[in-house]
């Protein structure tokens, strides 16, 4: 039971880390099938379990505007894992990322200072900070994402719109459910306190580090759709991941747009290319809205290996591996993640 239990808290640790302007005579594009996964379980025959992360190529009907790449990103990775990105981030003519607030790129200045569940956790698995590890200081590295003021604002419209529901719960739902996420966040609540100590002793053992390393791939690498479409969410926490993710993506669009109806009108100033640095668990949407809106056509994928585990070199035993992965397909069928 116990061992369960903590399976049962690995694969919630996992899920919370996975939220205008063109020119006339835009194309009307064709129905698509929903977007194929971002995220995949690639096994090595020496034994080696790898979650990789695609860079998805978007590419335009209209022959002169700008390729879109979609540079999915799962927060936490190898050193080689981000030096790669960077190198092809920088060759990039515009990059835009994500991070509320973050207009000014003034996360560059306060990422390294008090307690965060992300950093500690990549430190504990011997991996990589995605904002450790990417230098963003580049000009073509541009912002795109919601203000301070406007998530406040969302969250604030969202809490009018529901709160005429069953006894108002709609109304705090959505700012309790950020604030518990938050707190769990920074380890200022007692259910982060139990998770910091949870991931300090992670460190402590390479079996445990192994177990936690297959657990957090086998639940992204289930992912299908976002967590907004998470039906086994407490409908607060749905909320929230809808906020999260369709309304910071509708700056991304916006911002998208933009940029490609400035490409239409300069030639002097016309783009090759755009690419969308953004959390793997945002691409699905951001996939659909780009083809709908702006006339885009999935490309090509590539697939780049985030980190990787070798249970067996780590201690893990064949119960222990073939455990994790039941546990981890039961609470993703349990929360409506994967259909089979």
């Amino acid at each position: 039971m116990v061992r369960r239990g903590l399976l049962g808290f690995l694969i919630g640790l996992a899920l919370v880390l996975g939220a205008v302007g063109c020119a006339t005579q835009r194309p009307a594009p064709a129905p698509l099938g929903p977007p194929k996964p971002i995220l995949r379980i690639e096994e090595g025959t020496n034994g080696t379990v790898a979650l990789q992360v695609a860079v998805r190529e978007l590419v335009p009907l209209r022959r002169k505007d700008p390729v879109i790449r979609l540079v999915g990103v799962t927060h936490l990775g190898t050193k080689e894992y981000y030096a790669g990105l960077q190198e092809m981030l920088d060759r990039e003519p515009l990059v835009l990322f994500e991070g509320v607030g973050a207009t000014n790129k003034e996360f560059l200045s306060t990422k390294e200072e008090g307690y965060s569940l992300q950093p500690a956790l990549a430190k504990a698995l011997g991996l990589r900070f995605q904002l450790q590890a990417i230098n963003y200081a580049g000009s073509n590295f541009v912002n795109s994402d919601l203000t301070m003021a406007e998530l406040a604002r969302v969250m604030a419209g969202n809490a009018k719109e529901n709160g005429s529901g069953a006894g108002g719960a709609g109304a705090e739902g959505g700012d309790a459910a950020l604030g518990e996420l938050m707190s769990v966040m920074d380890g200022s609540s007692w259910a982060g306190v139990f998770v910091k100590f949870g991931v300090a002793f992670i460190e402590t053992s390479p079996k445990l580090r192994a177990t936690v390393k297959l657990v957090l791939i086998e639940t992204l690498g289930a992912m299908e759709g976002d967590l907004g479409d998470a039906q086994g969410l407490p409908p607060s926490m749905r909320r929230l991941m809808e906020v999260l993710i369709r309304e910071r993506n509708s700056a991304v669009i916006r911002d998208t747009a933009k940029a490609v109806a400035r490409s239409r009108a300069s030639r002097r100033d016309r783009l090759g290319s755009v690419a969308i640095f953004y959390g793997a668990g945002h691409l699905a949407d951001l996939e659909k809205r780009l083809c709908a809106e702006l006339g885009y056509r999935p490309g090509t994928d590539e697939w780049r290996t985030a980190f990787d585990v070798n249970p067996r070199k780590s201690g893990m035993g064949t119960a222990d591996v073939a455990m994790a992965r039941k546990m981890v397909r039961e609470q993703m069928r349990a929360m409506g993640m994967k259909k089979n």
